[in-house]
């Protein structure tokens, strides 16, 4: 087959994060806890607002007032050379932006980019903690969150009063165009053609548009974000301030906040959509690219530490096993191939710093900083079973009956529902039991194009393994069905959602346009609609973020203590995402540590039980101030006047929920809150 020019948008999948600010800075282009270029310097970092990839310190964070800097996704256009069959690694793509000549002489006058942002949250289905998908396997689904809405989840009236939905918006990179998703701004969208339409009748639904009044403690749910191109023609999406509003009830009082997962009368600011654009040449053609998508949620509180395991392993295990990504590595039939070799900087070096990082965000206790720092001290040079990981003693195996024990194996944090720890995803654990057996790679390893490196980075920099539900993403990111599943034959390439196919030219004002939307496990593959991917998460997002700091592992297997420790010991959720136990960098003299600080502390977070510390003890506290909760940092990027810290540390920054130096409750030692109960003494 004759080879032709195709266009791929990436990240295939990138997050935009709240902040209360107007002001902004550029999601990450590296992956967390990946040492950069000058090795010093580690990924994960922000980038200056306005730069192609100046990295931002700490007096960037904040604007002027004191306001958290939303943080903006940034999405780059590449074209292909493509001979009929996509591979993986691919190695090649080249950027596109405004004025790039192709090969056949084109040249690019314009992008035309179309979002269209909506949060079905409200109107979707209950987080079952101690399900996760398997809530929805049999022909199943949970109850429906609002069930004093009548209707089923496709009924107009039911989505009209709950769902919200912007609309789309398109903009054209030539003329350096902007656009609100708000209900004064025109909906409109790409035709495909090189122009824009308008959809004055698309049925924009806001909170306010269906209830008289709403209790706003941070201000009106009134927009979902906004889109402009930078100076080369890529696309911006900023999120919005990431607030959530509640209704009030039958005596005029706002309704109670009474869970983590599934408020009633509640709405939320997160936000999800795809993201297209038209390619406009010289000569009057135009062409479609393969588009992407984009998820607005929660903040990077640490954006540099990586997660043992992170959305990145996830969706790369699900298309290493599923879908058919690397022949060499895992054939359908076969398995994985035992001559297979894991390159050790790519595919090892990322878990063991991982677990090295976490003793920045968690309390750990001295042996378990000893022992990770051992671990993180390993290179492509040691024999591995002369190392402190020797035939994997120590790490829980995915294949194996073994998530509910926990000490001494690792990782020793919280698991996905229905168990009790967490396990590194079943590729993980090939790669390390390769290792192991010294079949590994040293050097370079295997080589990444460009847009190939920025979905990595993306989804590196997300939560991964313990969906209950996440922060970023959900457990529907392993579901094959959401994905493009014929990328090899058609040029999409892979890891990215298949966009269900939206004719707004039939919009009604009266009508909602978007569905209840895809559901997994029920055989649905004709692709996602906008809100699909955020629905799945807890409503607000802010009192899921609060309270998945520290628990018993009973949490996840309906109350009844599964493990082989006490019920009542604690073990960390989501240390690498939402830190638990922090070095506050004001605190630090001479780059010696003081004692570790809650990530969340001061007045409201005074806790008599160690399980509920490191939250504000009242949830609706942790919508009004979850942007003054600190962000850790690498030392080297650390700013504070006449002060310089080692690139070695990871700190707290720009925190404002005490002053460096106030009381607070103290940070207990692990194992802590572990004395068995009366029931298990017997």
């Amino acid at each position: 087959m004759p080879s032709k020019t195709i266009f791929r948008v990436h990240p295939t999948l990138n997050v935009a994060r709240f902040g209360t600010s107007d002001d902004y800075i550029l999601a990450p282009e590296t992956a967390a806890g990946a040492r950069e270029a000058d090795g010093v310097t580690i990924g994960g970092l922000p980038i200056k607002a306005g730069t192609e990839n100046e990295l931002v310190t700490s007096s960037d964070l904040r604007d002027a007032g004191g306001h958290l800097k939303k943080q903006a996704a940034r999405f780059r256009l590449f074209w292909y050379d493509f001979d009929g069959t996509a591979r993986y690694p691919g190695g090649d793509g080249s950027e596109v932006v405004i004025g790039t000549k192709l090969p056949d002489g084109r040249k690019v006058v314009d992008l035309v980019w179309t979002v269209h942002l909506a949060n079905k949250k409200a109107a979707a289905y209950n987080v079952v903690n101690n399900l996760g998908i398997k809530a929805y396997a049999d022909g199943q689904v949970p109850q429906r969150r609002n069930p004093e809405v009548h209707g089923e989840v496709d009924s107009p009236s039911r989505l009209n009063q709950l769902m919200i939905d912007a609309g789309p918006r398109a903009i054209s990179a030539a003329s350096g165009q902007s656009a609100k998703f708000d209900n004064a701004t025109t909906p409109s969208a790409g035709n495909g053609q090189g122009a824009i339409e308008s959809f004055p009748d698309y049925p924009v639904r806001f909170p306010a548009d269906v209830n008289d009044t709403l209790f706003e403690p941070t201000g009106p749910l009134d927009t979902l974000g906004e889109i402009w191109t930078d100076d080369k023609g890529r696309l911006i999406v900023l999120p919005s301030i990431g607030n959530a509003v509640g209704q009030y009830d039958e005596y005029d009082v706002p309704i109670q906040i009474t869970g983590d997962l599934n408020n009633v009368g509640w709405y939320d600011a997160a936000s999800d959509g795809p993201v297209s654009v038209t390619l406009q040449f010289d000569d009057g053609t135009t062409e479609t690219a393969f588009g992407a998508w984009v998820n607005c949620c929660d903040p990077g509180y640490a954006p540099q530490i990586r997660n043992v395991v992170s959305t990145w392993d996830d969706v790369y295990d699900t298309w290493v096993r599923e879908l058919g990504l690397q022949p060499d590595l895992f054939g359908p039939k076969s398995g994985y191939n035992p001559d297979y070799e894991p390159v050790f900087d790519q595919d090892i070096k990322p878990i063991f710093g991982a677990a090295a990082q976490q003793r920045w965000t968690a309390n750990l206790p001295e042996m378990a900083l000893r022992s990770h720092t051992a671990v993180d001290a390993i290179d492509e040079t040691h024999e591995p079973n002369k190392t402190i990981m020797a035939g994997l003693n120590f790490i829980r195996n995915p294949n194996a009956d073994e998530t509910n024990i926990g000490t001494p194996l690792m990782p020793l944090s919280l698991g996905e529902a229905g168990t009790s720890f967490l396990t590194v995803s079943k590729t993980q654990y090939f790669m390390l039991a390769q290792w192991s057996r010294n079949k590994f790679q040293t050097g370079p390893g295997r080589v990444f194009g460009p847009g190939e490196q920025l979905d990595i980075a993306a989804l590196t920099n997300c939560l991964g393994g313990r969906y209950v539900p996440g922060i970023e993403f959900s457990y529907i990111v392993r579901s094959v069905d959401i994905y493009i599943q014929d990328w090899q034959t058609t040029g999409a390439g892979p890891f990215r959602v298949k966009h269900k196919p939206l004719d707004y030219s039939k919009a009604d004002e009266d009508t909602p346009f978007l569905t209840g939307g895809w559901i997994p496990l029920h055989g649905m593959t004709d692709g996602l609609e906008p809100g699909d991917l955020s629905k799945f998460m807890a409503i607000p997002w802010q009192t899921d973020y609060n309270s998945c700091s520290i628990h018993q592992t009973l949490i996840n297997t309906n109350g009844v203590n599964e493990s082989n420790g006490a019920a009542s010991t604690l073990y960390w959720s989501w240390p690498s995402q939402r830190p638990d136990a922090v070095y506050v960098a004001e605190e630090v003299v001479n780059n010696v540590l003081p004692a570790q600080r809650w990530s969340i502390r001061g007045p409201g977070t005074y806790a008599v039980n160690p399980a509920s510390a490191a939250t504000f003890q009242n949830p609706l506290q942790s919508i009004e101030q979850w942007d003054r909760i600190g962000i850790v940092m690498q030392g080297s990027n650390i700013d504070i006047e006449d002060r310089s810290f080692s690139p070695k540390l990871f700190l707290e920054v720009q925190g404002q929920l005490t002053a460096p130096g106030d009381a607070s409750d103290p940070v207990a030692q692990w194992p802590f809150n572990a004395n068995p109960s009366k029931k298990e003494r017997g």
